[in-house]
């Protein structure tokens, strides 16, 4: 489905197209529009005066019927008649307010407007509602990517485009609408391969069929669990193969809350093609998160996968992965051990655990290196401050051989003195 990303019967290796005129005011568009007046007329001037006409004699009997007494004194029968009347007067209010084939802005600056091309009735959708509807998509030119389109989708939830979430919630069961809108609420600069480009603006006609409240989880079966959960999976692969990383998290996440909920929400155990089902969406949820950058988010989707099922090989090398770009390398070489030990054939494990080897031998000589290095440096400051203290010995012992030499001079001269002395005395 096209809202929910899925492509059409169209391969996605193609190269995607050039990016769509964003002006709505072309030759081609100006035919969609004629085509969507055909398909949806709406105002029937004939039936409308035949109604009228026909409720306005319907008053007059009405008015010229005598009441009677019990009808006339009944307090509770003129109440509801009011509250009928302020009703009708109000739908005719809005629907005077929301006229047909008007644009309304739902967004500034033109970027989502929506025209109303037949009213529903009831109250607004809500998020979180189960909605089933019909849809066609068109480029801004009046190409047709996707026509007459039916699907469910939960209303808020990420499973479809910002447009349809947008306008959708805006809208009532059984009404017919136009959307228009740049590519920031469609497909973004990803655009969709290769039907849409990337930057595309897009033109939608959508009618909603039906809207039901979800039920809590716990109240659901198994069976419709499973059918949200599922759904909710693929349009994360979807997302996935688009590389809007952020998106697929978001579906992952939200489809593990469906099928692999909390055990105090469920009762037994889940069969082996639900667990099955269970293990490849949090291992997905790892490998997107580890595309964003949530590794710690990624880590314990891994973790979940492997307490399901505990041979994963797939959740082990990927929970390697995201240990070694958080710098845990040794305990990413324990998980990829773990999976070469189960699965000794698989290359990829055997060539990552390889890596993953030579990268922590380098880190472990760079730490010795630092460490060796931090030594040196105390015992040249060691150095540094015995050669300090030995030059200071070495200039006072400089200091003293002068004085030393001279009172050596000086004795040795009293000496000869006091022997010359004696001799002249003998």
């Amino acid at each position: 489905a096209v809202v929910s990303t899925q492509s059409t019967g169209a391969s996605v290796a193609e190269p995607a197209p050039v990016a769509e005129s964003v002006s709505p005011v072309t030759e081609a568009s100006a035919v969609a529009e004629a085509k969507v007046e055909e398909d949806f007329t709406l105002i029937d001037h004939t039936k409308e005066v035949a109604e009228q006409e026909k409720s306005e004699q319907d008053q007059e009997a009405k008015a010229a019927t005598p009441v009677s007494k019990s009808e006339e004194q009944s307090p509770e029968k003129e109440e509801s008649q009011a509250k009928e009347e302020e009703s009708t007067s109000k739908e005719a209010e809005e629907k005077e307010t929301t006229k047909t084939d008007e644009w309304i802005e739902i967004l500034g600056n033109d970027s989502l407007k929506k025209k109303i091309k037949k009213h529903g009735t009831g109250e607004n959708l809500e998020k979180g509602q189960q909605v089933r509807m019909k849809y066609t998509l068109m480029l801004s030119s009046g190409k047709v990517v996707d026509e007459d389109v039916e699907l469910t989708f939960q209303l808020g939830d990420g499973e479809v485009i910002d447009a349809i979430d947008l306008t959708a919630n805006l809208a009532k069961v059984g009404e017919v609408y136009e959307a228009l809108t740049q590519s920031r609420f469609g497909y973004g600069i990803l655009g969709r391969p290769p039907h849409i480009g990337p930057n595309s603006s897009l033109l939608l006609l959508v009618e909603i069929i039906q809207a039901e409240d979800t039920p809590k989880i716990s109240a659901m079966s198994e069976q419709e669990r499973v059918k949200i959960g599922d759904r909710k999976r693929k349009i994360g692969n979807d997302h996935f193969a688009r590389q809007d990383f952020d998106r697929a998290s978001k579906n992952y996440t939200s489809a593990c809350k469906y099928l692999d909920p909390p055990s105090y929400e469920v009762k037994g155990e889940a069969s082996a093609e639900i667990k099955d089902l269970q293990s490849k969406t949090w291992c997905n949820l790892a490998l997107s998160e580890l595309k964003t950058g949530n590794l710690g988010n990624g880590i314990q989707a891994a973790n979940r996968a492997l307490e399901i099922e505990p041979k994963n090989t797939k959740a082990l090398y990927r929970k390697g992965k995201l240990l070694e770009q958080k710098g845990e390398l040794e305990e990413a070489e324990k998980a990829l051990k773990r999976a070469v030990s189960i699965e000794p054939n698989s290359q990829g494990c055997k060539q990552f655990l390889k890596e993953l080897t030579k990268k922590i031998a380098s880190q472990k000589k760079k730490q010795q290196q630092m460490y060796k290095k931090m030594l040196n440096l105390e015992e040249e400051e060691k150095e540094k401050k015995m050669t300090s203290f030995g030059e200071k010995e070495t200039s006072w012992l400089e200091g003293m051989i002068p004085m030393v030499a001279g009172a050596v001079t000086v004795g040795a001269l009293a000496v000869g003195a006091y022997n010359g002395f004696r001799s002249l005395q003998g």
